[in-house]
Parts: C-alpha cells; structure tokens; sequence
C-alpha cells in the first residue's frame, strides 16, 4: 500500500539530534555529508520521503569501513533512533483502514460532567470502578496515544490514551500524574481542563488535558504498551484506537471551552 497520505509531511527534528548535528559541523565544515547537514540545521524539520532516504542510508552503513564523520553529521544513533521511530509510527497509521468507525453515543441518562475533578471525588461516584485518562498534546498540537501490548486485558494492540485504573486513596489528579509517569516517563503537573464521563452504571473517567512542551521524542515506554506516537484527529482514522477515544478528545478540546 503506497503511503502518498504521508508524502511532503513535515516532521520536527528533535533538538538532541540537531545539536549533535552542529557540534559535528563545526569541526568538520568540508567534505560529504556537510550539504545535507547544513540543510537539517536550515529547516529544522524533514518531510516524509526524507526520512525514507536517511532511512536507507542508516540501515546500509557499516562503521567498519565507512565515513564515520558523515554518520554523524546525519545526525548518528539519535537521528536514527528517530527515524525509524517516526517512519514506523506513521507507517502503522496509514495502514489501517479509513473506514474504523467509533461509537461516540453517551448514555444521556448517564451524562458528562463538565466539573473541576483534580482533587475531588463526587460523593456518588465512590462505589464505582474509577479511571483516570490523559489527553496530552505538544507544540505541534498533536495528541500522545500509546499502542497497548497484546498481554494486556483490556484492548491488546490498540492504540489508547494514557491513563488507567485510580488507586485506593488516591484523587483522579494523584492517579493519571503516577500513569502518566509509569507509562511515559513524562511529568505533568498542569491540567488546563478536566472532566468526568460516565458511559455505564458501575463505572466512570476522569479526563485531563494537558499541554507537554519538551521534545516529541521524550517519551519512555513501559511493558504495558510497544509503541507510541502523536497524532491529530484525521490520523487516527487510520488507526486501531480503543472505542470512544475520538469523543474524549473532541470533548477535551470542544465542548468545554
């Protein structure tokens, strides 16, 4: 299946790689591999076919008998690391079908509650199963979804938000700040909206959007999920999302402002 989706899609090179891209320059302004260095440091950023080429230049070299220096200024295992990151991330989104459809339908008897749940639980939602969820974008305005691993329980192999069950004890805020670190590595302690949803009797979400300014590519996997990537609305039609993941998205960013 041909990726044409993805063809002249820019994506931002992470700051550790062109750091190291400029500190190899700087002592190495001749010769092969200082074009294409020079032209990374220029944009800041690399389109899809790009990548694919580096992609090829990565797997095909051989630090036994080729130019070190010219790995380097390609930006060496950070460069690497990334583009085979991003290529794969992108790659599995495009193949998934267009036609995934979500049910997006809340049980009105139900509802949605716009409230300030960061540090309180309702008195009526205590003997319920309780989740608290993350909806984390970056500067690109692009949303963090993890692909669970296919041991998990519930959901294996698709793509979700972060977040998982509130501990006893805990407030919704306690509980998606320690999910959000187990499963990303990430720290966040600014949650700009904040609502909860209840789609059956026995159980409720807790869903906090947030805004993570470091690098894309901070992210830190644990054993519950094997992959992760950013991704805004249209692109997750080409994904295998867990249901009602849309909604709470679209909620996050729609309904409450």
């Amino acid at each position: 299946m041909a990726n044409s989706e993805l063809y002249n899609k820019l994506f931002r090179i992470p700051s550790d790689a062109l750091k190291s891209i400029r500190t190899t320059l700087i002592s190495n302004p001749n010769g092969n591999g200082v074009k294409r260095a020079k032209f990374l440091l220029k944009n800041g950023s690399i389109t899809y076919q790009a990548l694919k080429r580096l992609k090829n230049y990565f797997d095909y070299f051989n630090p036994e008998t080729d130019d070190k220096v010219q790995y380097a200024l390609a930006g060496g295992d950070i460069m690497k690391s990334f583009v085979d990151t991003t290529l794969n991330t992108n790659r599995d989104a495009v193949s998934r079908s267009k036609n995934i459809k979500q049910d997006t339908n809340v049980d009105v008897n139900l509802g949605t509650r716009a409230t300030d749940v960061t540090n309180t639980l309702n008195e009526n939602d205590k003997d319920l199963i309780k989740n608290a969820l993350a909806v984390i974008v970056n500067n690109d305005n692009k949303i963090l979804l993890l692909k669970r691993s296919k041991e998990t329980e519930w959901m294996p192999e698709k793509w979700s938000l972060v977040g998982g069950g509130i501990e006893k004890g805990e407030k919704p805020q306690q509980a998606v700040e320690r999910e959000i670190n187990e499963e990303t590595g990430l720290e966040i302690k600014k949650f700009v909206k904040t609502f909860s949803i209840q789609r059956n009797p026995n159980s409720i979400e807790y869903v906090f959007a947030c805004r993570y300014e470091g690098e894309p590519t901070d992210v830190e996997l644990n054993e519950e999920n094997t992959n992760y990537g950013w991704f805004d609305v249209d692109e997750m039609n080409y994904l295998d999302i867990v249901p009602n993941l849309v909604e709470y998205i679209t909620l996050s960013f729609k309904k409450y402002d």
